[in-house]
């Protein structure tokens, strides 16, 4: 079976190296946003959207003008690849899957890929490198962390292409390999259905309980300080920079954290079980503002605030995104399921009412007295379902997701609190300054 896996490592850059990176990834930044602005002004214009190729065609044109000279210092297939993400950004919005491609900004797109897995172009595996690639007009770069194997190989498998990011730490580099792997052999154990919430992360049919790390109301008021110490600073001054810095540093080591923890949970379920029953949740219609409009206000806007954060800190959907793939690595299955009353349905005589359940975490059945955790209540509401359904002949696996599909976005969403809250010590009259900006 050939699966897509990306292998990711840190990089060791000298001085002249970053700064190429860096006129790299501002150059391909440039390219995505000026094709934005380009198919926005066509679209208005002519009515029609405007093609990959067009567009680089055009590509050469604005190469060859001696004011953008400065382009031609990057590899020419890293600024064609922006022109091909941002066709791709286009066609998963008149698809459905993603909104409308927003422009790159400076330090929080800073990468730049290369396409191109010609061994003329890209360099790995040399006897005398090891632990060295070698990239286009980067020349041999050093790889931290990379002697895992005794061969001292970067990854396996056939290389797609090489992405080259920079974080708050350094900069690293991830290949997008295609790797054949043995037929999957479905696991042993038994079906397990999942209930995702709240105050439980995950719980599962089988009476456990998980929790994900999550951001703590000290780490909050962290983020509050770092981002007061942000705001103080001039624009464009050094120390505004080093404040940025650390305020990165400390939003990374949380999404490392949860990344983490998502990761090993996640391979667990699906080594240990051969079916994974889940909820079909709509997160972006759960986690939805209750604002309203100016004719009509909502309410309790500040309650719904609190609780969408709290439901997007839980990452639900990498959860589920991780799963996908997993198990059909693994040779497992992994089956959504409607979830509407699995928290108010008694398992034992199947009876739904809201009444079932008095508390977040108790349910007791008015009609015939069943007790047990309201989560893992809910789990085993899930796992019937998913059985029904699998039995019936009517469930439909979930789709594999590759590893390394749409990471960039994941890795943003961990990393960006939705807004850090002020201390619940703070005075009322405080609040306003104490609650940072969006970030």
């Amino acid at each position: 079976m050939l699966v897509t896996r990306a292998y990711r490592h840190k990089l060791r850059l000298s001085p002249h190296q970053e700064m190429l990176a860096r006129r790299f990834a501002g150059c391909a930044r440039l390219i995505y946003n000026a094709g934005l602005e380009q198919r926005k002004l066509g679209y208005e214009v002519t009515g029609e959207s405007m093609s990959y190729l067009r567009q680089t065609y055009y590509l050469k044109e604005v190469k060859a003008d001696p004011e953008f000279a400065f382009l031609r210092e990057a590899p020419a297939h890293v600024l064609q690849q922006a022109l091909r993400d941002l066709d791709r950004a286009f066609s998963n919005f008149f698809e459905g899957r993603a909104a409308y491609p927003r422009p790159r900004k400076r330090g929080e797109s800073d990468s730049f890929r290369f396409p191109d897995p010609d061994p003329k172009q890209i360099g790995v595996h040399h006897p005398a490198r090891q632990g060295q690639v070698r990239l286009p007009k980067l020349g041999w770069v050093s790889v931290i962390n990379c002697w895992p194997r005794l061969d001292g190989r970067l990854f396996d498998g056939r290389l797609l292409s090489v992405t080259v990011s920079r974080e708050a730490d350094g900069w690293y580099a991830s290949f997008a390999c295609e790797v054949e792997t043995e037929d999957p052999v479905t696991p042993t154990g038994g079906p397990v259905g999942l209930d995702l919430g709240v105050a439980n992360s995950v719980a599962t049919s089988h009476g456990e309980l998980i929790s994900l790390p999550t951001i703590t109301d000290r780490e909050w008021e962290k983020i509050a300080l770092l981002q007061r110490s942000v705001a103080r600073k001039r624009r464009g001054s050094r120390n505004r920079e080093k404040a940025l810095r650390r305020l990165a540093r400390a939003r990374q080591r949380y999404a490392n954290r949860k990344r983490d923890a998502i990761r090993k949970l996640t391979t667990r379920l699906a080594a240990e079980h051969e079916l994974i029953v889940v909820e079909d949740l709509k997160i972006k219609n759960m986690s939805r503002s209750a604002r309203g409009t100016v004719d009509d206000p909502g309410s309790r806007v500040r309650q719904k605030a609190g609780l969408n954060r709290a439901i997007l800190e839980q990452s639900w959907g990498e959860i589920r995104r991780q799963l996908a793939y997993k198990t059909t690595w693994i040779g497992g299955e992994l089956i959504a399921v409607d979830p509407r009353h699995t928290s108010q349905t008694c398992p034992a005589c199947g009876v739904i009412d809201r009444r079932n359940r008095e508390s977040q975490a108790v349910f007791c059945c008015v009609a015939c007295g069943h007790q047990a955790h309201a989560d893992t209540n809910a789990a085993r509401n899930i796992l019937a379902r998913g059985l029904e359904r699998r039995t019936a002949g009517t469930a439909e696996p979930e789709p594999a997701v590759t590893a390394g599909s749409n990471a960039c976005a994941h890795e943003r969403a961990l990393k960006t609190p939705e807004r850090a809250r002020p201390s619940r010590k703070a005075p009322r009259r405080r609040a306003a300054r104490n609650t940072p900006v969006r970030a």
